[in-house]
C-alpha cells in the first residue's frame, strides 16, 4: 500500500510538474501577445492559431475565443491592448486552479470551484514560483506547439 501511495505521489509530482511547464511560458507569451502595442486584428489571430487556440470570433472589432488546452480551458476576450481578458481554468485533477488576466494585472486561484481538488493549489504555488522569475521556454511547451 505505501509503495501505491508514493507512485500515486510520484505521478502527481510529474503531471505537476509538466502542467506548471506547459503554463508558464503559454501564460506568458499569451500575456505578451495581448499587451502587443500596434497589431492588427489579421496579426492577432495568426499568432493566436500559432499557439494552438482556434474557433476564433470576430465582431465589432473584438476577437473571442473559447478553446481546451492540455486540461484547461482558455478564454481570450480582446478589443485592443488595453481592452482585454484571459481566463485559463483548470480541469480534471486541477478543478479550481484559475488564472486571470486583464490589462489591470494577474490573479492566480488555486481554490476558484465549489469543491477544488488538492492538486489545483500545488498548481497555483507551482505556477506563481515559476512565473515570477525569467523563464525559458521547456520542452513540454515545445513539444505542445510541434504537436508530440
Amino acid at each position: 500500500m505505501i509503495l501505491y501511495v508514493m507512485a500515486h505521489e510520484c505521478l502527481e509530482n510529474d503531471e505537476l510538474q509538466n502542467a506548471t511547464e506547459f503554463l508558464v511560458p503559454f501564460t506568458n507569451i499569451l500575456v505578451n501577445l495581448l499587451s502587443e502595442k500596434n497589431i492588427t486584428i489579421w496579426e492577432f489571430k495568426k499568432k493566436l492559431n500559432n499557439i494552438k487556440i482556434n474557433d476564433l470570433s470576430e465582431k465589432d472589432g473584438q476577437v473571442e475565443s473559447l478553446s481546451i488546452i492540455n486540461n484547461f480551458r482558455v478564454y481570450v476576450l480582446y478589443g485592443g491592448t488595453r481592452n482585454f481578458m484571459l481566463k485559463i481554468e483548470g480541469m480534471s485533477q486541477y478543478l479550481g486552479f484559475c488564472i486571470l488576466v486583464t490589462n489591470k494585472g494577474m490573479l492566480v486561484n488555486g481554490d476558484a470551484a465549489i469543491d477544488p481538488l488538492p492538486l489545483a493549489a500545488d498548481l497555483k504555488n507551482s505556477f506563481l514560483d515559476n512565473y515570477k522569475s525569467p523563464y525559458l521556454l521547456t520542452d513540454t511547451f515545445l513539444k505542445f506547439i510541434e504537436g508530440k
